[in-house]
């Protein structure tokens, strides 16, 4: 894994020289609890599409509900591409890993947690997804795979770690919004109010994911092109 990594890599930094800036105007949504992280970022890539969508706390916990892991409160790639799906939203899930989102790796270890449970409640909502259509990819996830997202108007949710955000060490999802030759922009629905947020491309392969699981999910509508901007702010 660590080579295919390094080969990816390499490959992209010529790449990257002149890559044409992209953004897309992703509305800013703040998560009202701890834990709906993965709800609100979901709330902003949905309603980027539609701009009829209600987007409330009622309906975050709705969402939260539909896509949280049971054993944890947080949720899972597939709980949210789930949700995305039944919406009316076409959603592709891309992870390097076939397991259960982050649980196992967090610091310090969930007390009493049941992974039979846990897996379980994982494999019924990727079953969900898989007869809604949602795609599926197992790769590691490179600024390419984001660029090409960006490039397609497709919202994409991504894992990181809140630390990146001045949060704790916890796995938190974010909605990335545009991307240049140098960053990777973000929203964060830890912050109180919109504010550019920014990954270094040279270092994302440190933000992307949580101690080395890596989860992202891509949120579209069909032939929406008219939000499409070629500059990132």
């Amino acid at each position: 894994m660590k080579n295919l990594v390094t080969q990816q890599l390499s490959k992209l930094s010529t790449q990257t020289e002149h890559r044409k800036p992209i953004h897309l105007n992703v509305p800013f949504y703040r998560q009202h609890y701890d834990f709906t992280c993965g709800p609100a970022s979901l709330l902003m890539a949905m309603k980027y599409f539609d701009d009829d969508l209600r987007v409330a706390k009622d309906v975050e916990i709705d969402l939260w509900r539909e896509g949280n892991m049971v054993e944890v409160y947080g949720t899972s790639r597939y709980g949210l591409a789930y949700s995305a799906a039944v919406r009316g939203f076409c959603a592709r899930v891309t992870s390097n890993t076939d397991e259960v989102d982050f649980v196992d790796r967090l610091v310090p270890p969930v007390e009493g947690l049941n992974m039979q449970v846990l897996k379980l409640h994982f494999d019924e909502r990727r079953g969900r997804c898989r007869k809604l259509g949602v795609k599926e990819r197992y790769n590691v996830i490179t600024d390419e795979i984001i660029y090409d997202s960006l490039l397609s108007n497709h919202v994409s949710l991504i894992v990181t770690n809140a630390l990146f955000c001045k949060g704790e060490n916890l796995p938190h999802w974010v909605a990335v919004t545009g991307m240049d030759d140098k960053f990777a922009y973000f929203n964060n629905p830890l912050d109180l109010n919109q504010r550019t947020r920014k990954f270094k491309l040279r270092t994302i392969q440190k933000a992307i994911g949580y101690r080395g699981s890596q989860s992202m999910v891509e949120v579209w509508k069909p032939h929406d092109h008219h939000r499409l901007t070629g500059s990132a702010t």
